[in-house]
């Protein structure tokens, strides 16, 4: 994992754990820094992503690692955990740690439930056979992509899918399609968000499997949008929201 950081230390925290495809770094420029205020904004990039070359994924241990950053930095505190699909997985396993004080959590399409039946073997061999024409031609997915994502972000995920290796491949749809929820006290997280797109297929299962285990979270449904769609569409719009949770 490597961790990279915008702004004062001083100021209050706003850790980013990207989607897959979408670097920390590309993440943090595409919204994370369109969150209007001043804010430290950490944005790492996990395992074969933007600058880190590793191949390995492992949510438990990324947990591990920024759990130790944060020590290392002698940050008590976070405003605000915003992580999207695959970064949820990593942002769940930080909040079982439950290792410091977060005001605001915000997870956007998160894999929460476990996938049964044709899904788990239609999505990863679909990915599969993405990886390989990618490696082929690094603009392959980009017409794919982009009407969900726009051009920009539909060149830089088409070009990330292509450095990626079989095996990292198949660690983020394994821990993808067995889901992420754990067991979180709502004192520790009041202020925990759920989002997903309408037309994603996670909603099916995510949805009421978080209304039963968080009651107390806000849940949105982005009317006729894909899997984070919103973010990649309008991260103009998505930053003022966000800035309007932090204010509450």
């Amino acid at each position: 994992m490597i961790i990279h950081t915008y702004g004062n230390p001083k100021d209050p925290v706003i850790l980013m754990l990207h989607p897959m495809l979408l670097p920390g770094k590309q993440l943090a420029e595409h919204m994370g820094r369109k969150i209007p205020g001043d804010y430290f904004l950490i944005a790492p990039d996990q395992a074969g992503h933007g600058d880190d070359p590793d191949m390995c994924f492992s949510p438990e241990e990324d947990a591990k690692e920024l759990s130790s950053f944060l020590n290392e930095k002698g940050i008590k505190e976070i405003e605000l955990l915003y992580a999207a699909s695959m970064g949820s997985i990593t942002a769940m396993e930080f909040l079982k740690m439950n290792s410091i004080n977060i005001k605001h959590i915000h997870l956007d399409g998160t894999p929460l439930a476990k996938l049964t039946g044709i899904q788990t073997v239609l999505s990863p061999l679909l990915y599969k056979m993405a990886l390989k024409k990618t490696k082929k031609d690094p603009s392959y997915l980009t017409k794919t992509l982009e009407p969900i994502y726009g051009n920009e972000l539909g060149n830089t995920m088409s070009r990330q899918m292509s450095m990626l290796n079989k095996k990292c491949l198949s660690q983020i749809m394994e821990k993808c399609n067995a889901g992420c929820a754990v067991d979180l006290e709502e004192e520790n997280c009041q202020n925990l968000v759920f989002e997903w797109g309408e037309k994603e297929f996670d909603i099916a299962k995510g949805k009421p499997l978080a209304e039963k285990m968080y009651p107390w979270a806000k849940i949105i449904v982005r009317e006729g949008l894909d899997h984070c769609e919103f973010l990649g569409k309008q991260p103009e719009a998505y930053a003022q929201e966000i800035a309007k949770e932090l204010a509450d």
